[in-house]
């Protein structure tokens, strides 16, 4: 990247971009099911949630209040959990499996941050950015951002479930947009995704900036790219 991108505001991605799964899916189920009597490998496991979860629908609802929302958002994933566990090996009491499942993922148990993630984040703060999260995730992301101690440095946080609208659908760019009253041009957008960070935020007028950690995608004309979050404290300018 030769020249800076100058903006007011700073929205990442979060499972992988900010933080990734401890371990990998397949290692978490694998370890809450023993107990349970299961019977497939973490490999199995972790390939099947790799094909059901791509294929699910979008975790994105109309407008609902907090608990009806809370349980949509529960039972989305109770559907892709079962689909997983319907192709590698049913394991006993289920349900009871799945609470667990659902309550790993809450907060430090399933995620870790990636290694320069708070260190980027309080340099950005400190230099004047809007800071926010733009993501297909549920409810669960404020306790998974206050485990992780983030939580502090973002002033805004969309969701896909939450929004009605699921990146790359333009409309939870707008949202955001919308919540700090910027202008798309106002804006950048980072994330580890071609499809849903990428092609979403310019959709929505913003500049993307995408996370290429392994240098291995072939990207676009005019996308910027970078390695890690650190790469982001040079190529950024404020207003």
């Amino acid at each position: 990247m030769s020249r800076a991108i100058y903006a007011k505001a700073i929205f990442f991605d979060a499972v992988g971009t900010l933080f990734q799964v401890r371990g990998g899916v397949g290692q978490i189920y694998w370890e809450i099911a023993k107990p349970y009597g299961v019977r497939a490998s973490p490999e199995a496991i972790e390939q099947a949630f790799q094909e059901v979860f791509p294929s699910a629908p979008p975790l994105a609802f109309s407008r609902l209040q907090s608990g009806l929302l809370r349980r949509s958002e529960k039972e989305w994933w109770r559907n892709v959990v079962l689909e997983v566990f319907h192709r590698v090996g049913m394991i006993r009491r289920f349900d009871a499996f799945f609470e667990e499942v659902f309550r790993a993922f809450a907060g430090i148990r399933g995620w870790e941050l990636y290694p320069e993630t708070r260190e980027t984040l309080q340099h950005l703060r400190k230099a004047g950015f809007i800071l926010g999260v733009i993501s297909n995730f549920d409810s669960r992301i404020l306790t998974v951002c206050t485990d992780l101690e983030i939580f502090e440095y973002l002033d805004s946080i969309q969701i896909s479930s939450r929004e009605g609208a699921a990146k790359p659908d333009p409309q939870i760019f707008i949202r955001a947009l919308q919540y700090h009253g910027l202008l798309p041009r106002e804006a950048v957008h980072v994330g580890d995704s071609l499809e849903e960070d990428v092609k979403g935020a310019v959709s929505a007028g913003l500049t993307p900036i995408y996370l290429n950690r392994n240098q291995d995608a072939v990207l676009p004309d005019g996308v910027f790219s970078i390695r890690n979050l650190t790469d982001i404290v040079s190529t950024v300018k404020s207003f």
